[in-house]
Protein backbone atom coordinates (compact mmCIF):
# COMPACT_ATOMS: atom_id res chain seq x y z
CA UNK A 1 0.00 0.00 0.00
CA UNK A 2 2.86 2.08 0.18
CA UNK A 3 2.75 3.00 -3.62
CA UNK A 4 -0.74 4.37 -2.72
CA UNK A 5 0.40 6.49 0.02
CA UNK A 6 2.92 7.88 -2.37
CA UNK A 7 0.27 9.03 -4.78
CA UNK A 8 -1.86 10.17 -2.14
CA UNK A 9 1.40 11.99 -1.20
CA UNK A 10 2.13 13.64 -4.52
CA UNK A 11 -1.47 14.19 -5.45
CA UNK A 12 -2.18 16.25 -2.54
CA UNK A 13 1.12 18.28 -2.85
CA UNK A 14 0.17 18.97 -6.21
CA UNK A 15 -2.78 20.34 -4.85
CA UNK A 16 -1.13 22.22 -1.64
CA UNK A 17 0.96 24.41 -4.62
CA UNK A 18 -2.44 24.53 -6.82
CA UNK A 19 -3.98 26.34 -3.59
CA UNK A 20 -1.36 28.59 -2.64
CA UNK A 21 -1.06 30.18 -5.95
CA UNK A 22 -4.26 30.80 -6.85
CA UNK A 23 -5.22 31.93 -3.88
CA UNK A 24 -2.25 34.68 -3.60
CA UNK A 25 -3.75 36.09 -7.23
CA UNK A 26 -6.69 36.38 -5.74
CA UNK A 27 -5.78 38.38 -2.75
CA UNK A 28 -3.40 40.23 -5.01
CA UNK A 29 -5.45 40.89 -7.48
CA UNK A 30 -8.51 41.76 -4.53
CA UNK A 31 -5.94 44.27 -2.56
CA UNK A 32 -4.31 45.67 -5.00
CA UNK A 33 -7.78 47.38 -6.50
CA UNK A 34 -9.53 48.33 -3.64
CA UNK A 35 -13.02 49.34 -6.57
CA UNK A 36 -13.30 45.68 -6.53
CA UNK A 37 -14.16 45.02 -3.20
CA UNK A 38 -17.39 44.34 -2.41
CA UNK A 39 -19.26 44.31 0.87
CA UNK A 40 -20.97 40.48 0.35
CA UNK A 41 -17.38 38.77 -0.54
CA UNK A 42 -15.55 40.28 2.54
CA UNK A 43 -16.09 36.73 4.04
CA UNK A 44 -14.54 35.08 1.25
CA UNK A 45 -11.05 37.56 1.31
CA UNK A 46 -10.57 35.87 4.39
CA UNK A 47 -11.00 32.13 3.22
CA UNK A 48 -8.68 33.11 0.55
CA UNK A 49 -6.01 33.86 3.30
CA UNK A 50 -6.68 30.60 5.11
CA UNK A 51 -6.12 28.59 2.36
CA UNK A 52 -2.91 29.90 1.85
CA UNK A 53 -1.97 29.17 5.46
CA UNK A 54 -3.91 25.49 5.32
CA UNK A 55 -1.89 24.99 1.75
CA UNK A 56 1.47 25.99 3.40
CA UNK A 57 1.25 23.66 6.78
CA UNK A 58 -0.57 20.64 4.85
CA UNK A 59 2.51 20.76 2.06
CA UNK A 60 5.38 20.37 4.73
CA UNK A 61 3.18 17.42 6.31
CA UNK A 62 3.14 15.36 3.26
CA UNK A 63 6.38 15.83 2.04
CA UNK A 64 7.33 14.20 5.16
CA UNK A 65 4.94 11.48 5.05
CA UNK A 66 6.64 10.78 1.81
CA UNK A 67 9.68 10.67 2.72
CA UNK A 68 9.36 8.80 5.62
CA UNK A 69 7.76 6.30 3.74
CA UNK A 70 10.50 5.95 1.33
CA UNK A 71 13.31 6.13 4.21
CA UNK A 72 11.65 4.76 7.08
CA UNK A 73 15.22 3.77 8.90
CA UNK A 74 15.87 7.63 8.72
CA UNK A 75 12.69 9.47 9.76
CA UNK A 76 11.21 6.43 12.41
CA UNK A 77 13.23 8.44 15.24
CA UNK A 78 11.48 11.64 13.95
CA UNK A 79 7.74 10.15 13.98
CA UNK A 80 6.17 12.55 16.54
CA UNK A 81 6.56 14.93 13.77
CA UNK A 82 3.69 13.33 12.37
CA UNK A 83 1.59 15.27 15.02
CA UNK A 84 3.59 18.30 15.30
CA UNK A 85 3.29 18.62 11.59
CA UNK A 86 -0.32 17.37 11.18
CA UNK A 87 -1.90 20.05 13.97
CA UNK A 88 -1.26 23.12 11.96
CA UNK A 89 -3.53 22.52 9.42
CA UNK A 90 -5.89 20.99 11.29
CA UNK A 91 -6.10 23.91 13.01
CA UNK A 92 -6.67 25.90 9.59
CA UNK A 93 -9.07 22.97 8.39
CA UNK A 94 -11.15 23.44 11.56
CA UNK A 95 -11.16 27.20 11.24
CA UNK A 96 -11.70 26.84 7.47
CA UNK A 97 -15.25 25.50 8.73
CA UNK A 98 -16.02 28.32 10.84
CA UNK A 99 -15.67 30.35 8.14
CA UNK A 100 -17.84 28.35 5.19
CA UNK A 101 -20.43 28.25 7.91
CA UNK A 102 -20.46 32.04 8.43
CA UNK A 103 -20.43 32.95 4.83
CA UNK A 104 -23.41 30.70 4.34
CA UNK A 105 -25.17 32.01 7.27
CA UNK A 106 -24.48 35.11 6.22
CA UNK A 107 -26.03 34.43 2.51
CA UNK A 108 -29.35 32.99 4.38
CA UNK A 109 -29.40 35.88 6.36
CA UNK A 110 -28.86 38.32 3.11
CA UNK A 111 -31.65 36.14 0.73
CA UNK A 112 -34.35 35.88 3.75
CA UNK A 113 -34.37 39.24 5.08
CA UNK A 114 -32.84 41.58 2.43
CA UNK A 115 -33.78 44.51 4.10
CA UNK A 116 -32.76 43.98 7.19
CA UNK A 117 -29.83 42.79 5.81
CA UNK A 118 -28.88 45.89 4.09
CA UNK A 119 -29.58 48.11 6.96
CA UNK A 120 -26.95 46.27 9.10
CA UNK A 121 -28.86 44.34 11.60
CA UNK A 122 -27.55 41.26 10.44
CA UNK A 123 -23.99 41.93 9.34
CA UNK A 124 -21.69 39.75 11.41
CA UNK A 125 -18.55 41.42 12.47
CA UNK A 126 -15.17 40.31 10.46
CA UNK A 127 -13.10 40.68 13.93
CA UNK A 128 -15.89 38.44 15.66
CA UNK A 129 -15.70 35.49 13.15
CA UNK A 130 -11.75 36.18 12.88
CA UNK A 131 -11.51 35.66 16.45
CA UNK A 132 -14.60 32.90 16.62
CA UNK A 133 -12.27 30.41 13.88
CA UNK A 134 -8.96 30.89 15.18
CA UNK A 135 -9.85 29.79 18.63
CA UNK A 136 -12.16 27.11 17.12
CA UNK A 137 -8.94 25.74 14.91
CA UNK A 138 -6.77 26.46 18.24
CA UNK A 139 -9.35 24.77 20.47
CA UNK A 140 -7.59 21.43 19.04
CA UNK A 141 -4.33 21.51 21.29
CA UNK A 142 -6.49 22.20 24.22
CA UNK A 143 -8.88 19.41 23.93
CA UNK A 144 -6.38 16.71 22.88
CA UNK A 145 -3.58 18.10 25.55
CA UNK A 146 -5.73 18.52 28.25
CA UNK A 147 -9.02 17.10 28.26
CA UNK A 148 -7.88 14.16 26.55
CA UNK A 149 -4.89 14.05 28.53
CA UNK A 150 -3.23 13.24 25.20
CA UNK A 151 1.05 12.24 25.52
CA UNK A 152 2.62 12.93 22.47
CA UNK A 153 4.14 9.57 21.84
CA UNK A 154 3.30 7.96 18.30
CA UNK A 155 3.20 4.71 17.93
CA UNK A 156 5.24 2.52 15.72
CA UNK A 157 3.85 2.12 12.12
CA UNK A 158 2.00 4.94 12.60
CA UNK A 159 2.35 7.63 9.91
CA UNK A 160 -0.91 10.08 10.07
CA UNK A 161 -2.47 11.99 12.06
CA UNK A 162 -6.00 9.83 12.51
CA UNK A 163 -3.90 6.80 13.96
CA UNK A 164 -1.41 8.67 16.18
CA UNK A 165 -3.87 10.30 18.07
CA UNK A 166 -6.06 8.77 21.07
CA UNK A 167 -9.52 7.98 20.83
CA UNK A 168 -11.14 11.32 22.89
CA UNK A 169 -9.66 13.24 20.70
CA UNK A 170 -11.02 11.80 17.19
CA UNK A 171 -14.43 11.20 19.27
CA UNK A 172 -14.82 15.19 19.83
CA UNK A 173 -13.18 15.61 16.45
CA UNK A 174 -15.80 13.53 14.91
CA UNK A 175 -18.51 15.37 16.74
CA UNK A 176 -17.60 18.56 15.95
CA UNK A 177 -17.20 18.27 12.42
CA UNK A 178 -20.62 16.10 11.67
CA UNK A 179 -21.89 19.30 13.54
CA UNK A 180 -20.54 22.09 11.53
CA UNK A 181 -21.72 20.09 8.12
CA UNK A 182 -25.00 19.12 9.28
CA UNK A 183 -25.62 22.77 10.22
CA UNK A 184 -24.15 23.92 6.51
CA UNK A 185 -25.94 21.63 5.08
CA UNK A 186 -29.16 22.69 6.54
CA UNK A 187 -28.51 25.98 5.86
CA UNK A 188 -27.02 25.66 2.27
CA UNK A 189 -31.01 23.99 1.48
CA UNK A 190 -32.63 27.13 2.41
CA UNK A 191 -30.20 29.22 0.36
CA UNK A 192 -30.69 26.61 -2.75
CA UNK A 193 -34.41 26.84 -2.06
CA UNK A 194 -34.54 30.66 -1.52
CA UNK A 195 -32.08 31.08 -4.99
CA UNK A 196 -34.45 28.63 -7.12
CA UNK A 197 -37.44 30.60 -5.54
CA UNK A 198 -36.23 34.07 -7.03
CA UNK A 199 -35.08 32.38 -10.55
CA UNK A 200 -38.41 31.04 -11.41
CA UNK A 201 -39.93 34.50 -10.16
CA UNK A 202 -40.18 36.49 -13.20
CA UNK A 203 -40.68 40.03 -11.44
CA UNK A 204 -37.74 39.54 -9.96
CA UNK A 205 -34.03 41.19 -10.80
CA UNK A 206 -32.02 38.45 -11.28
CA UNK A 207 -28.89 40.06 -11.48
CA UNK A 208 -29.46 42.02 -8.43
CA UNK A 209 -30.72 38.77 -6.48
CA UNK A 210 -28.88 35.65 -7.30
CA UNK A 211 -25.19 37.15 -6.71
CA UNK A 212 -21.81 36.16 -6.94
CA UNK A 213 -21.37 36.08 -3.56
CA UNK A 214 -24.30 33.33 -3.57
CA UNK A 215 -23.13 31.43 -6.33
CA UNK A 216 -20.04 31.17 -4.92
CA UNK A 217 -21.71 30.43 -1.36
CA UNK A 218 -23.52 26.91 -2.64
CA UNK A 219 -19.83 26.30 -4.30
CA UNK A 220 -17.89 26.82 -1.00
CA UNK A 221 -20.95 24.56 0.57
CA UNK A 222 -20.57 22.03 -1.90
CA UNK A 223 -16.79 21.46 -2.05
CA UNK A 224 -16.79 21.56 1.63
CA UNK A 225 -19.86 18.54 1.82
CA UNK A 226 -18.09 16.55 -1.06
CA UNK A 227 -14.13 17.25 0.22
CA UNK A 228 -14.35 17.57 3.58
CA UNK A 229 -17.25 15.89 5.24
CA UNK A 230 -17.44 12.84 3.20
CA UNK A 231 -13.79 11.78 4.06
CA UNK A 232 -14.34 13.08 7.48
CA UNK A 233 -17.47 10.40 7.22
CA UNK A 234 -15.07 7.76 6.02
CA UNK A 235 -12.33 8.42 8.64
CA UNK A 236 -14.74 7.92 11.54
CA UNK A 237 -15.42 4.22 10.14
CA UNK A 238 -11.34 3.41 10.29
CA UNK A 239 -11.93 1.90 13.73
CA UNK A 240 -14.08 -0.78 11.88
CA UNK A 241 -13.48 -0.77 8.74
CA UNK A 242 -9.71 -1.97 8.23
CA UNK A 243 -10.25 -0.70 4.19
CA UNK A 244 -10.41 2.86 5.86
CA UNK A 245 -7.45 2.71 7.71
CA UNK A 246 -4.97 5.28 7.92
CA UNK A 247 -2.33 2.92 8.26
CA UNK A 248 -3.10 1.16 4.66
CA UNK A 249 -4.98 4.46 3.04
CA UNK A 250 -2.78 6.82 4.39
CA UNK A 251 -3.96 11.13 4.44
CA UNK A 252 -6.73 10.98 2.49
CA UNK A 253 -8.41 13.19 4.39
CA UNK A 254 -5.93 16.06 4.39
CA UNK A 255 -5.68 15.02 0.56
CA UNK A 256 -8.91 15.38 0.38
CA UNK A 257 -9.37 18.89 1.74
CA UNK A 258 -6.43 19.88 -0.67
CA UNK A 259 -8.23 18.62 -4.00
CA UNK A 260 -11.30 20.50 -3.19
CA UNK A 261 -9.56 23.85 -1.82
CA UNK A 262 -7.36 23.04 -5.14
CA UNK A 263 -10.28 23.02 -7.34
CA UNK A 264 -12.74 25.63 -5.61
CA UNK A 265 -9.23 28.13 -6.21
CA UNK A 266 -9.89 27.04 -9.96
CA UNK A 267 -13.26 27.72 -10.20
CA UNK A 268 -13.36 30.69 -8.26
CA UNK A 269 -10.23 32.21 -10.14
CA UNK A 270 -12.49 31.39 -13.22
CA UNK A 271 -15.41 33.00 -12.39
CA UNK A 272 -13.94 36.01 -10.56
CA UNK A 273 -11.16 36.91 -13.20
CA UNK A 274 -12.58 35.75 -16.07
CA UNK A 275 -15.24 37.93 -15.92
CA UNK A 276 -12.67 41.56 -15.91
CA UNK A 277 -12.48 41.10 -19.53
CA UNK A 278 -15.90 40.64 -20.95
CA UNK A 279 -16.95 43.82 -18.69
CA UNK A 280 -13.99 45.92 -20.30
CA UNK A 281 -14.60 44.29 -23.93
CA UNK A 282 -18.24 45.90 -23.54
CA UNK A 283 -17.38 49.53 -22.42
CA UNK A 284 -14.68 49.36 -25.11
CA UNK A 285 -17.37 48.01 -27.34
CA UNK A 286 -19.97 50.46 -25.96
CA UNK A 287 -17.31 53.71 -26.24
CA UNK A 288 -16.54 52.65 -29.93
CA UNK A 289 -20.00 52.85 -30.69
CA UNK A 290 -20.72 56.24 -29.10
CA UNK A 291 -17.46 57.60 -30.40
CA UNK A 292 -18.54 56.29 -34.44
CA UNK A 293 -22.29 57.89 -33.55
CA UNK A 294 -20.46 61.24 -32.37
CA UNK A 295 -18.58 61.04 -36.03
CA UNK A 296 -21.18 60.56 -37.80
CA UNK A 297 -23.67 63.52 -36.35
CA UNK A 298 -21.05 65.85 -37.02
CA UNK A 299 -20.13 64.86 -40.82
CA UNK A 300 -24.00 64.85 -41.28
CA UNK A 301 -24.20 68.72 -39.81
Amino acid sequence: MDSLINFLCVFGMVGCVITIALNINLVILTFSNKSKQNDEMRLFYYRFVLDICFGSCLFPSLLYLFLYVNFPETFEPYRNLIVTLSLPWSNLAAARSIVALSITTDRVLAAYFPIAYRTGKFVMSMWIILTVSVGFGLSEELVLFEFCGYELNVPVGCRVLGCAVNRCFYRFWTLHKTTIFLTLAILSILLSIRLLLWFNDKNATKNSQITKANRLALLDTVVVLIFDFSPSLLGSLSMTASFFSFEVVGPYIGVCKATGCAIEAIIVSTFLISRKPKQLKKIIVGKASMSTKNTFSVHTK
